[in-house]
């Protein structure tokens, strides 16, 4: 049995008209930006040590889902999606550095308004230099709502090493640790830990271009042992600049393979649950300027379960203009 949020109806005119005027003002702000020349006492944009990154846009999805609760609406919308990050230079000498950011996350659906999500995220980064391996911990706690009423908390903790292996092989690896907990009681016995084990490798293939191929294992512990899994993902990625300028045009194209294999008996449909899918991204990056980037973006997924409910198949269409400071 599918379960869908009740939806709600917030007009285009409303939403469309606030992306077409975000997409006025950036470009504005930007050109502005670069305009304003700092004096010789105050230092260039390359050595402040505060970051800030605005990017807005609109999309479409055939088939609107909320993957942490199972969640599948079987109807198509259209949404608006606005992003911003801050970042700090706590500390930067050497090779050591320290970093504190904060990011936001919001999107306004058209007509299934019951899906709108809210991300505040809170996260500081460490890292340095020993011998030739590249060594960090990231700590992130992401505040989600839905809906506009608290969803659920995310705390995340993950340390990684980075390795040149070879002269043109990259190798990355991280441990992660990752809990979360829903505010609704009748969610409540999907709170969870999660340990992942990850591997990435990078194959630098000159000019800007790299292709890698990355494996992560995960054991989900649930309250409730039918969501319960062991997850295992796949992926890889392509890069290819398409012109040899500072700031060239990119495409990425992006396959990932998830595995869930579930632990217990799911009730609904007297078997143990078994999840797999399939995701392609095809991404298109053209500057704008020194600061704007344009996006485009379809995303492909086919959801394999026997659970109804996340089999599916949905189609993604994506652009923005991102401005960075």
């Amino acid at each position: 049995m599918k379960h869908t949020y009740k939806n709600g109806c917030r007009g285009s005119k409303k939403w469309m008209t606030v992306l077409m005027v975000a997409g006025l003002l950036l470009p504005a702000a930007a050109g502005r930006a670069q305009e304003e020349e700092a004096s010789p006492a105050d230092p260039g944009p390359e050595e402040l040590p505060l970051s800030l990154y605005v990017e807005v846009g609109g999309e479409y999805d055939n088939n609107i889902t909320i993957d942490d609760t199972d969640n599948n609406s079987a109807q198509g919308d259209a949404k608006l999606r606005f992003r911003a990050r801050v970042g700090l230079d706590v500390y930067d000498q050497n090779d050591t550095s320290l970093t504190a950011r904060y990011s936001f996350f919001q999107s306004l659906h058209e007509d299934l308004t019951d899906f709108d999500l809210q991300i505040h995220g809170f996260s500081v980064r460490g890292k340095t230099k020993v011998g030739r391996a590249n060594l960090g911990t990231t700590y992130r706690y992401d505040n989600i709502s839905l809906a506009g009423s608290k969803f659920q908390d995310v705390h995340t903790i993950r340390p990684d090493i980075g390795l040149l292996i070879a002269r043109k092989t990259y190798l990355t690896a991280f441990y992660e640790f990752r809990t979360q907990s829903f505010d609704d009681p009748l969610l409540q016995e999907r709170n969870a830990d999660r340990h992942s084990l990850s591997s990435k490798v990078y194959f630098l293939l000159g000019s800007g271009r790299n292709i890698t191929a990355g494996y992560t294992v995960s054991r989900h512990n649930a309250q409730n042992d039918a969501f319960t899994f062991w997850g295992h993902t796949a992926d890889t990625s392509l890069k290819l600049p398409l012109d040899s300028t500072d700031r060239p045009n990119v495409f990425r194209l992006r396959y990932r393979y998830r595995q869930r294999d579930f632990s217990a008996v799911t009730p609904s449909i007297g078997a143990v649950r078994k999840d797999k899918r399939h995701t392609v991204r095809a991404i298109f990056e053209v500057p704008l300027g020194k600061s704007l980037e344009a996006r485009a973006e379809y995303r492909y997924v086919h959801a394999d379960s026997n659970l109804p409910v996340v089999d599916f198949e949905s189609h993604t269409v994506r652009g923005s203009i991102g401005w960075t400071f």
